[in-house]
């Protein structure tokens, strides 16, 4: 009694599994879809209702060859062998000879089980866009190869026979900044959601000279350049532009690891001009970069000094650039109680602490202290005439501590070397 009851057990825990298994992979497959147009001989896939890509293909010789109707994705394989319907050898997969190419997506069309009909590479490219095939739909073998990592058993395949254009199905064919194309991953630059046009933030950010920080606690992206620094959460419609929380027009969102936002959000966030080019097909894009403040990213935070807050304005906020904070020099130092002046026949800085006299010219010579050149660079820039000056620098020669938690966005500087920060870390920022 007890074995059997120990097997109805195994029997129903496996039944559950099996259940379990069955659900994730519906809701895979539900998730991805493709539309084949036999009349255009082109292939388009969905994922979570999002036009991705759409790709040429080869279908059958004779309009009766590749079945229509909607049909499912049954078997997926690696390197397919092939033998020829009219007989012979078996050819091995992975071979020049093999014409199904790398990789095989089985169709149960018309009842089969999904060796008979499928989505595969090929080894005549010249095929590609023509009606060449016994009835299965050949692909570029790299775009099988992108194809087929992307859609999972149980995907809804609907083959029809149209003369429209499913390219057409994307409002936005093209994009270009500043008259260049962004370096998009192969499959995922524009992409449609309905009447919407997607596009990934990334790459259009960097071609518009920004750079981009990912914060991977908070899942908050952020773009930065010398003048704007923009803080977007995907699924969440608010965006930080310099500290003022605004609302886009729709939510950004993940798609294959990668932020994609509206088309608006470049000209209502990133100050860029849009226009529509070659018949409305592509999106220009134009946003000077200047290469002047190049490698320059606003960093908005709260500054104390020995304890006290100190304000600061949009126009002293501070800046990254690579590993290193600059710091608007008069308005720290005098919040330090150091004095600063301008010396315009030097074109340089200079900053006087418990009598010692620093000078540090403008146009990156090296620094003096009381007239003596010394190796510690200050990164010195000068922006809309305000000198920033790396914080590292003031920590170096004048002793300064500095304790930045990137967290909270609070630096705190302390010139009272009686006193202890609340960091050990007192050299890190």
């Amino acid at each position: 009694m007890f074995v059997i009851s120990k097997l109805k057990l195994v029997l129903i825990v496996s039944a559950v599994w099996v259940s379990l298994l069955l659900v994730l992979q519906q809701q895979a497959a539900a998730a991805c879809r493709i539309v084949i147009n036999k009349g255009t001989n082109q292939l388009a896939f969905f994922k979570d209702d999002i036009l991705l890509d759409v790709f040429p293909v080869a279908t059958g010789r004779q309009p009766g060859y590749t079945p229509e109707g909607n049909w499912e994705v049954v078997v997926k394989l690696v390197y397919p062998s092939w033998r020829s319907p009219a007989g012979g050898p078996l050819i091995p997969g992975g071979v020049p000879e093999n014409p199904l190419g790398p990789r095989w997506l089985g169709l149960n069309a018309l009842g089969t089980g999904g060796s008979s009909y499928g989505v595969h590479g090929n080894n005549n490219p010249s095929s590609i866009g023509t009606y060449a095939s016994s009835g299965c739909i050949r692909m570029y073998n790299d775009d099988i190869l992108w194809l087929y990592d992307r859609v999972p058993l149980g995907t809804e395949v609907s083959i029809i026979n149209s003369a429209e254009n499913l390219n057409d199905w994307k409002n936005i064919a093209r994009v270009t900044v500043n008259g260049s194309a962004p370096d998009f991953q192969p499959h995922l630059g524009p992409v449609q959601a309905g009447v919407t046009t997607f596009l990934p933030v990334r790459p259009v950010a960097t071609a518009m000279g920004y750079q981009l920080f990912w914060d991977e606690v908070d899942h908050v992206l952020t773009l930065a350049n010398s003048e704007r620094e923009i803080s977007i959460t995907p699924g969440s419609d608010r965006v930080i532009l310099n500290n003022k929380v605004l609302t886009a027009e729709r939510a950004p969102f993940l798609l294959e690891d990668r932020i994609f936002v509206d088309t608006t959000f470049f000209e209502s966030f990133m100050d860029a001009e849009t226009s529509l080019e070659d018949n409305n097909r592509t999106l220009a894009l134009k946003h000077p970069v200047d290469s002047a403040y190049s490698g320059l990213a606003r960093y908005h935070l709260s500054l104390q000094i020995d304890g006290k807050s100190v304000d600061l304005p949009e126009e002293l906020t501070p800046f990254r650039e690579g590993q290193h904070i600059l710091v608007p020099v008069r308005k720290v130092c005098t919040a330090a109680g150091v004095a600063v002046s301008w010396n315009e026949a030097a074109k340089s800085v200079e900053i006087i602490r418990r009598g010692k006299c620093v000078s540090i010219p403008v146009n990156g010579s090296s620094v003096l202290i009381d007239g003596t050149a010394i190796a510690t660079p200050a990164n010195i820039r000068v922006l809309n005439g305000i000198s920033f000056i790396d914080l590292s620098f003031l920590r170096n020669v004048f002793g300064f501590l500095t304790d930045l938690d990137s967290n909270t966005r609070v630096l705190k500087i302390s010139t009272d070397f009686t006193g202890v920060l609340s960091s050990p870390a007192l050299a890190n920022y």
